[in-house]
């Protein structure tokens, strides 16, 4: 492991716990406050973020885009579909 390793699964456990609150929250509350257009732009970046992570082969990035695309695409569900307030 190298240096540039360890200076990315450094990066990817400090972002992962700055959206871990966002996205229990999101779950929790069943809606997000984002703009749906804001949402759909999060996810295709994430996702495109993924494609060249697979592509370079990096494990934390991968790790890195593996989570926030599934966090940016829960925060997309919950923006398209709310959950209804009794």
């Amino acid at each position: 492991m190298t240096m540039l390793d360890l200076l990315g699964y450094g990066g990817f456990l400090l972002l992962a716990i700055c959206w871990i609150p966002q996205t229990v929250e999101t779950i929790k509350q069943g809606r997000v406050a984002m703009q749906k257009s804001f949402l759909i732009m999060y996810a295709l970046g994430s996702g495109l973020l993924m494609a060249q992570a697979i592509g370079l082969n990096s494990i934390p990035l991968i790790l890195l885009n593996s989570y926030t695309s599934a966090a940016s695409l829960i925060n997309l569900f919950y923006g398209i579909f709310p959950r209804k307030t009794a």
